[in-house]
């Protein structure tokens, strides 16, 4: 093959003073393809943003040096162009910021924020305008090509998202940045992608929500009376504890509506939803699929919509939509020799519960003579920008109670 010529190739950028290597999320153009001024010619990410990068004069793409999913140096040859100088290009002049996840066009809570935190919030409205709603004065949604891909990805209609950028334009980040982890190619990511995303998002989280941390044990013995039980049930031999779990936790949102609030883009947004994400391990990495409205559901329905998510997970392709909303998840290593653990919030949310092994000991009973208990190990970490300390123990509370009486959970009624 014959070497191409140093000034027909396409070299990766330094879009920072900082930036060493970017992650090329996607090839917007394929080879043999001529692009025109302005054209999307893919997008790299870098540890902090995810960059659009276009051309600056028009050019033929000869071949791509490069694939998706592959992180490469500053410099590093991308592609090569037919034309007599070398293709130049530009970013978009709002990169992407990848941390972040999409903004809600749900209802937002008046008079809903934290009380009595450690740091307290503004006593005035967030300096930076609320986004509008992205589109132009002909009705056209304002969007970039990227936003675009993704949306049709993920099946989300851009007439419901609003645009983080000047405008109102919609970015890849509105859209949910879940999606960058799977958008290199139909096929599932590799377990490089997918780990480099979420230990990007995980250390984002850690160093931009505050977080802090309640345990609790909850007494299960009637919870597991009735778990035996029901799974002799035709329909409910899958039933698991995560199932009873996961419903406890949607109830509790239900309950109250600071449970459902997030903060994003400097104000609190309130859910509608008792949503409740699940996570799953896969050997790529972490899916955090979202179970809906699991307050309405009966426990078998429950179960049924949770294990749906988290087979199709395991076989690399979450359903569309189901990586995004809900302000908290419920993560459980119950089936390993684990005390406890301490999660990490998923940004976008505002809460998540970290469940250990249930454990036998003896305690002492009324009349201070020993008995068994079984009690499973909480942990639940909240963000201190939505709850003070009393309104996680309130949370916390809510869950215990559901767990502790089970039969509230069992008998509830269907909505």
């Amino acid at each position: 093959m014959t070497e191409a010529n140093p000034n027909n190739l396409l070299r990766l950028p330094q879009f920072g003073l900082t930036m060493t290597e970017a992650l090329i999320v996607e090839w917007a153009v394929s080879v043999g393809q001529t692009v025109a001024r302005g054209d999307l010619l893919y997008v790299a990410e870098t540890d902090k943003i995810a960059n659009e990068v276009v051309a600056e004069r028009a050019g033929t793409l000869e071949a791509i040096l490069v694939a998706q999913g592959e992180t490469v140096p500053v410099g590093t040859p991308l592609a090569s162009w037919q034309g007599g100088d070398s293709l130049a290009v530009t970013t978009l002049t709002d990169p992407v910021v990848s941390a972040d996840t999409p903004p809600l066009t749900s209802m937002q809570p008046s008079g809903v924020g934290p009380a009595g935190a450690v740091t307290e919030p503004p006593t005035e409205p967030p300096t930076e305008p609320a986004p509008s709603h992205s589109a132009s004065s002909d009705g056209r949604i304002i969007a970039t090509p990227h936003a675009r891909k993704l949306a049709r990805q993920q099946d989300v209609d851009l007439k419901t998202i609003i645009g983080s950028g000047p405008g109102g334009r919609i970015k890849a980040r509105d859209i949910g940045t879940e999606a960058i982890v799977n958008d290199a190619d139909s096929t599932p990511p590799s377990g490089g992608t997918m780990r480099a995303a979420i230990a990007r998002r995980m250390t984002e989280s850690k160093q931009q929500i505050p977080h802090f941390y309640l345990t609790a044990n909850a007494e299960i013995s009637e919870l597991l009376w009735l778990h035996q039980g029901m799974k002799k049930t035709p329909g409910l031999e899958q039933l698991t504890l995560t199932h009873w779990i996961a419903t406890a936790v949607g109830m509790a949102l239900a309950g109250d509506r600071l449970f459902r609030t997030v903060f994003q883009q400097n104000q609190w947004l309130e859910l509608p939803d008792a949503d409740v994400g699940i996570a799953v391990a896969v050997d790529a990495g972490l899916y955090a699929p979202v179970a809906r409205k699991l307050d309405r559901g009966l426990l078998g329905d429950n179960a049924t919509q949770i294990n749906r998510l988290i087979d199709q997970c395991r076989t690399g392709s979450p359903p569309a939509g189901s990586l995004q909303g809900g302000a908290t998840t419920v993560s459980n290593l119950g089936n390993y020799p684990i005390e406890q653990m301490f999660p990490i919030i998923n940004p976008g949310q505002s809460s998540i519960l970290g469940v250990g092994r249930t454990q036998e000991l003896f305690r002492p009973d009324d009349n201070g003579e020993p008995g068994l208990c079984r009690e499973l190990p909480l942990v639940l970490a909240c963000d201190h920008r939505v709850f003070n300390g009393t309104d996680g123990a309130r949370f916390l509370e809510a869950i215990l109670n559901y767990l502790q009486q089970p039969m509230l959970i069992v008998a509830k009624p269907r909505h």
